[in-house]
């Protein structure tokens, strides 16, 4: 269990602390994260169809690599990131890193106190062979949510491995960026998606009025904000009217907001139903507030927003 000590334990602490395995040893899978704590950011990705040793090897490399720039010292006295157990302990940061006795699943854990020691944040990166696709998941949580605000985003791992790796989701890849669904040659594949079963993250359309291209948030900053996370896609506003006609005006997407859709978006539903579960998310500005001032306001409540929901697993209640 990863910074179990008390704060006099870590006050006079002793020398870096590095313990490796070699593979032979094949210890047991990482273990969970502490009951203290409280998840904030949740993501299970799929690899493409052909995942190979390769890709599973480079997601580790990403995930040492988001390490070893967020806390060097973590990896000072690393030699072998192969090895089948990796312990590094610092006064007040952790690093655990496990493969499974059937080399099927690797796990890396860090944790860090804040610089006050009121919390401390873990996060758990795990790679997995699963079926004909490979899984990989993030898990980030905190202790002590109620002393103070606190900044919630996704971890950077995530973002490395949505920008260095295929990843699947519902047909369509995970990308770091907005996609672009202007005109009816791009309406099936969008519907298509919307309407995919198997689809696991939101889709977050945007769209402007006719004669504008302001979408309420920069569609850009907003899909590598929450790349991982959710899908982004800018609606024309021919294609506005087209996924009203289809869906009906209570699921299409407003010029200036963001229409959220969960996944398992089936038809019909009415409309107090398609509000509840595909919810139109609004600026929290308040009206007539310049759009130059605080231009991230609306990013940033988003991005917190749908961390909640990556771990409710439902829309979250945010104000």
């Amino acid at each position: 269990m990863l910074l179990t000590s008390s704060p006099a334990d870590v006050a006079h602490p002793a020398a870096h602390s590095v313990r490796q395995c070699p593979a032979a040893e094949r210890p047991e899978a990482a273990p969970g994260l502490p009951a203290d704590t409280q998840a904030v950011v949740r993501s299970v990705l799929r690899g493409s169809s052909d995942s190979s040793s390769s890709q599973r090897r480079l997601a580790q490399d990403l995930a040492w690599r988001w390490v070893g720039a967020k806390w060097p010292r973590l990896l000072a006295g690393v030699t072998d990131t192969q090895a089948a157990q990796v312990h590094v302990r610092l006064p007040n940061a952790e690093l655990l890193v496990q493969t499974s006795a059937n080399a099927q699943t690797w796990v890396l854990q860090v944790a860090h106190r804040e610089r006050d020691g009121a919390r401390t944040w873990r996060t758990q990166a795990q790679v997995a062979r699963s079926g004909a696709a490979d899984l990989l998941s993030v898990l980030t949580s905190c202790s002590a949510l109620h002393e103070g605000p606190r900044a919630v985003a996704p971890p950077g791992v995530l973002g490395l491995w949505v920008d260095r790796l295929a990843l699947d989701d519902g047909g369509f890849a995970v990308l770091s960026q907005a996609r672009e669904v202007t005109d009816h040659s791009h309406l099936a594949a969008f519907l298509e998606h919307l309407l995919s079963p198997v689809r696991r993250l939101p889709i977050i359309a945007l769209s402007h009025q006719p004669h504008s291209r302001y979408y309420g948030v920069d569609p850009a900053g907003l899909a590598e904000a929450v790349r991982g996370l959710a899908h982004v896609a800018c609606v024309s506003p021919a294609i506005v009217a087209a996924v009203a006609q289809r869906f009906g005006p209570a699921l299409a997407p407003v010029a200036g907001a963001a229409r959220v859709y969960a996944p398992g978006l089936s038809l019909p539903l009415d409309a107090a139903t398609a509000q509840a579960l595909h919810p139109l998310w609004l600026d929290p500005r308040p009206a007539g507030h310049p759009r130059n001032a605080e231009p991230g306001a609306f990013r940033r409540s988003l991005c917190r927003r749908l961390c909640a929901w990556s771990v409710a697993g439902s829309v979250p209640v945010l104000q």
